[in-house]
């Protein structure tokens, strides 16, 4: 392997010595190869991940008040989709691990997210629970 990197090599040094009328070092040939390699594999449009749209326009921080993770992120959907939520960004926010598997999905100190995101979401979470189920005391 390392005998046919080496030829290949020396094939673009001689290819640069021919275009530019110079001796090229093997540092300038290998660059030369990683710029050809970065623009005949990059793909023009590329596409960025739904999810990191998302924690882009969040600023990659977890959106529950008070929280300023920016680990372990995840996409929730605001409206699940088992409710015919949209994939939409809109009703995506992004939440640290902790607050979306704990908090939204598990129903400890459970939070419930309406809304649209990212400017009119409104986080409800209840000041205290009485028996099976859950009350806001007021």
């Amino acid at each position: 392997m390392a005998r046919l990197f080496k030829g290949v090599l020396a094939t673009v040094q001689r290819r640069i010595e021919r275009k530019c009328g110079r001796t090229a070092s093997e540092s300038e040939a290998l660059d030369a190869m990683l710029e050809h390699c970065f623009a005949a594999w990059s793909p023009e449009h590329p596409k960025i991940p739904p999810d990191h749209r998302v924690f882009e326009r969040d600023a990659w921080r977890c959106t529950v008040p008070g929280c300023t993770s920016y680990r372990n992120l995840h996409s929730h959907h605001i409206l699940f989709r088992s409710d015919d939520g949209s994939d939409e960004a809109w009703n995506r926010t992004s939440l640290c691990a902790a607050h979306h598997h704990r908090c939204v999905h598990e129903g400890i100190g459970r939070i419930r997210i309406r809304g649209r995101a990212p400017d009119a979401l409104r986080f409800e979470l209840p000041l205290a629970t009485y028996g099976p189920g859950e009350r806001i005391i007021r």
